[in-house]
């Protein structure tokens, strides 16, 4: 995504959601009855073409691993799984002590219907995709390291085409969804419930970001704050352009300053700029379960709870480093495993957009303190980088 789409991105989705709130009630019913009809047709379209997209990207960072660190990856990866893991956890817990108030519904004569259904059968299913990406990305990693690599420049671009066609049409599915719950009347009672979800990521995701920090710097204030010093100038960049991959060359240098052996940044950070997402740990299931608090559902258990983490997890490694990315690829885990609707994962990606520069920022602080840990673990076992 070039620099001035980075730059409307976070303009486009609140404009969207303004119309929608402030025009809906005016808007006629039919017109109402398109644009959800619209909406669902991208939504379908996304979820068909989503399994190749994760191909993709899995497949890429299977590559990359293999061909820059893959003496690196039995400490790598599990190292990023166990984080992902344990913060997806923690965020059930988190979400629970959000209460949330279940929103009247009315009758289902006088909510608002799409023109027609518009079902497209999926070809295959994430998991699959998934796998297949995993199994091909490391044969051919050994087999062929050179066609692997230009397999991986094609399926690059396929994936970048694919954003770039999608991010622009984000805000019809938004707008389509979000009349769709205003009509059915249950979108101001939903608005109320977030602030104390945020308040809480922010408490909660910003709060372990920063205790690991200090349990780094061995409780000394002034290095953590240190860190802190270098980290600053990546979060700022992450935080004006929603976008890990921005901040990358700053989240290197910071992670220069604050490691021993500098050219474990050169491997950790690039590695982990798309898979060890914090703030989409935290984020994605506080704002997921809290809209099925908002309509009614019942939660989650923590057996139920914890399947969805490890696929959730394993979803991770497809995510792209773009506005928006860490939400797009997680919409058809939530649906399978948590059963969120439809009408919730539009809700669930508008608001996830409007705070990505947050919870981006949170994500370039976990990797910088990630890098951290991860040089600690390779002085350990005596490791030599490169």
């Amino acid at each position: 995504m070039g620099f001035f789409g980075v730059l409307k991105t976070p303009v486009i989705f609140p404009v969207a959601l303004v119309v929608s709130v402030v025009f809906g009630p005016i808007i006629p019913f039919q017109l109402k009855a398109l644009l959800y009809t619209v909406s669902l047709i991208i939504k379908e379209h996304l979820v068909l073409l989503l399994p190749f997209v994760v191909f993709s990207l899995i497949f890429s960072s299977i590559v990359k691993f293999g061909t820059k660190a893959l003496k690196y990856v039995a400490i790598i990866i599990p190292l990023i799984c166990f984080s992902n893991f344990t913060n997806t956890i923690l965020s059930y817990f988190a979400s629970l002590c959000v209460k949330v108030k279940t929103p009247n519904i009315i009758n289902e004569c006088h909510k608002l219907s799409p023109l027609f259904n518009p079902d497209i059968p999926k070809i295959i299913s994430n998991d699959t995709a998934l796998v297949c990406g995993v199994l091909l990305g490391l044969i051919l990693s050994f087999l062929n390291k050179d066609f692997a690599s230009k397999l991986s420049t094609k399926l690059e671009k396929f994936t970048g085409f694919f954003f770039k066609i999608l991010v622009p049409m984000m805000p019809l599915f938004i707008i389509g969804t979000i009349l769709k719950l205003q009509h059915d009347k249950i979108l101001s009672s939903i608005y109320k419930q977030y602030l104390p979800v945020l308040l809480m990521f922010v408490a909660v995701a910003f709060g372990l970001v920063f205790t690991q920090l200090l349990l780094l710097a061995n409780f000394k204030i002034t290095k953590a704050l240190s860190y802190l010093k270098n980290i600053f100038p990546a979060l700022i960049t992450a935080f004006g352009s929603m976008s890990s991959a921005a901040a990358l060359p700053l989240s290197i240098k910071a992670a220069e300053k604050n490691i021993e052996e500098k050219t474990n940044a050169g491997i950790i950070i690039p590695a982990t700029v798309n898979i060890h997402l914090v703030g989409d740990c935290f984020f994605i299931p506080m704002i997921a379960i809290a809209a099925m608090g908002s309509f009614g559902m019942e939660l989650p258990t923590i057996c139920q709870y914890t399947v969805f983490a490890l696929h959730f997890v394993l979803t991770k490694f497809a995510v792209a480093a773009i506005p928006g990315g860490g939400i797009l690829v997680m919409l058809p885990v939530m649906q399978k495993y948590l059963g969120v609707s439809s009408d919730m994962l539009a809700l669930v990606t508008a608001i996830y957009i409007l705070f990505d520069p947050l919870i981006t920022a949170c994500n370039v602080c976990g990797n910088s303190a990630m890098a951290i840990i991860f040089d600690r673990i390779t002085k350990t076992f005596k490791k030599k980088i490169i």
